[in-house]
């Protein structure tokens, strides 16, 4: 009987080869990975998810995006349309072989030894701790996002718990029922996720929304894609994307130039820039949606008030009062 394959659960891990103290790390500049010594950088943490069927995505938190293996063999975190998965498989206590799911090789250390021993790699994962400190968010607690200096905070549209609902900023309700559509928190793989609905937050086009969980496709798609990664330094809310945010219909006016790749984002309030949200064609999700699950998202078309809508804006240099925010715990 073939052995069952260890579940993994969804977080962000640490993965050292067991025959010495080194770890997988991702150059930010060239993407390639390596074994090296512990820095306690983002480069050596990734975040590992199931893919179904026992198979995992592996991505870098720190150049955010998927281990793969290119042409030349190298393992690399380097931008591509198809996304690998690996697997996981147990060798003794702690220890796994990781391999690609779609053939027989191995992440294996460039040194002379035994295969055996340089293919083991122990996958460990990060405490609350460092999330924390990946995140800047804080962890064990749910907490409002407010306009720095203000009463107003981040909630969904009419408290909508619906997949898609805007997310904007109205002053804080009395009301118990509606301030838990205000509550968020950090999950164990460091997203941001509205409390209320448990839906991952999620920018289409350049405004927040509440974004429900889907299976995991080999290509990214509109439909189905990693959410994008928030962050809180500095009282911003800075925002990096693992996928083009913009649908097909609108992403060359949006992002021209691939700017949501290479450009740093944060969350804006009053802004100049105008918020985009707005009905999109079917054809933006039907060659992904099941049809059982897809709707026509009508709150997409839903008026945005420049007063109270919030939009991912280019970062600038300094730090604008009107992308400053502050955090507060809702625990009692």
């Amino acid at each position: 009987m073939a052995a069952t394959r260890p579940l993994i659960s969804d977080g962000i891990y640490t993965i050292r080869a067991e025959s010495s103290n080194t770890y997988l790390t991702a150059d930010s500049t060239t993407g390639i990975v390596t074994a090296d010594f512990w820095n306690n950088s983002e480069a050596q943490q990734w975040s590992i998810k199931s893919a179904g069927d026992g198979d995992y995505q592996l991505q870098s938190v720190g150049v955010r995006q998927n281990l793969r293996v290119n042409d030349q063999s190298q393992l690399v975190t380097i931008a591509a349309q198809a996304v690998t998965t690996w697997t996981l498989e147990p060798r003794g206590h702690e220890a796994f072989v990781i391999g690609k799911a779609a053939d027989t090789l191995a992440i294996q250390l460039p040194r002379a030894g035994p295969a055996s021993s340089e293919q083991r790699w122990v996958v460990a994962p990060l405490t609350a701790t460092v999330i924390k400190e990946i995140s800047g968010f804080p962890v064990e607690q749910y907490f409002e996002i407010r306009a720095k200096g203000t009463n107003n905070v981040l909630l969904t549209y009419g408290s909508s718990v619906e997949d898609g609902a805007q997310i904007q900023l109205w002053a804080r309700p009395a009301d118990k029922t509606a301030l838990r559509s205000a509550a968020f928190f950090i999950d164990r793989t460091g997203e941001l996720v509205h409390a209320a609905s448990g839906h991952n937050v999620d920018v289409v086009d350049n405004v927040l929304v509440i974004r429900a969980r889907r299976p995991v496709y080999v290509d990214s798609n509109p439909w189905s894609h990693a959410p994008p990664r928030f962050s809180y330094r500095n009282s911003q809310i800075q925002i990096a994307f693992n996928h083009n945010p913009a649908l097909p219909s609108t992403s060359a006016k949006i992002y021209p130039k691939d700017e949501w790749r290479n450009s740093a984002f944060v969350l804006a309030r009053d802004s100049p820039v105008r918020p985009s949200l707005s009905l999109h064609p079917a054809a933006d999700f039907t060659a992904w949606a099941p049809k059982v699950f897809f709707t026509p998202f009508a709150h997409y078309g839903t008026t945005i008030n420049k007063d109270w809508g919030v939009v991912a804006e280019a970062q600038s240099g300094d730090v604008d009062p009107r992308t400053t925010w502050e955090l507060v715990a809702l625990n009692n």
